[in-house]
């Protein structure tokens, strides 16, 4: 297999695809919809908190699945990164907008490429040693099921607001500590040399602020959770 490309080609032969971009909007459609219904169905109302956690824990579940791709495939993204004139098999075109079927989705090759394409600015996810390959595979692992349990928690209330936020402390602090970290590595590292800052702009910093600026927020709700022992703030 020299394209990428090929094994969604052949999935098309049995069924249908559509390109990566279109799974991932309907992925956000999906779970950030279900929630925001299920919680005005629930609670009468569209929370603004609510409605922002849902936003951020679903690209963060989604992001977790590329991570545990990220160790996963590590040996592949490296050796694709290290053969930059294609002279060996690897993937080709932007994972974006690459047909998938279904099962496709299912497939850790496929995420493996979001990493490949982002080595090119940042090398570090392109060898096993760095700390970003490390941190990334890690909070994959260790923050799936917690982001699953706060997702559903804000509007189940199964649990008492104080576990639900102590849960919640845990997910965000981790996500905003570790992006600083990697923002510190990132620039004392000068990982930018070589790349225009229309690029860099972005790539690197739109897709990784994402990681502050909701992770701030739901340290806030999480913290008022704690302390107020009420879903006041998301239930109202």
């Amino acid at each position: 297999m020299t394209d990428s490309t090929a094994p969604a080609r052949r999935a098309g032969s049995t069924g249908f695809t559509l390109p990566v971009w279109v799974w991932l909007t309907l992925w956000m459609a999906t779970w950030v919809g279900v929630p925001v219904l299920a919680h005005r169905a629930v609670h009468g109302v569209v929370n603004p908190w609510h409605l922002a956690l849902c936003f951020f824990l679903a690209i963060n579940i989604l992001i977790c699945i590329w991570e545990i791709s990220l160790g996963v495939q590590i040996s592949e993204i490296e050796r694709w990164h290290h053969d930059p004139d294609g002279r060996r098999e690897r993937p080709r075109g932007l994972i974006w907008l690459a047909p998938a079927a279904p099962r496709d989705l299912l497939s850790t090759r496929l995420w493996a490429r979001v990493w490949s394409e982002y080595a090119l600015y940042d090398p570090s996810y392109a060898d096993r040693r760095s700390f970003g390959f490390a941190i990334d595979v890690g909070n994959g692992w260790s923050t799936l099921l917690p982001s699953l349990f706060f997702l559903v928690g804000m509007t189940a209330g199964f649990v008492s607001p104080l576990v639900l936020g102590l849960v919640g402390a845990f997910i965000f602090y981790q996500k905003f500590y570790c992006t600083c970290l990697y923002f510190f590595t990132y620039l004392f590292n000068r990982r930018y040399e070589g790349h225009p800052i229309r690029r860099l702009i972005p790539i690197v910093g739109g897709s990784n602020g994402i990681w502050l600026i909701f992770p701030a927020v739901g340290l806030y709700v999480c913290v008022r959770l704690v302390l107020e022992n009420r879903y006041d703030l998301l239930w109202s």
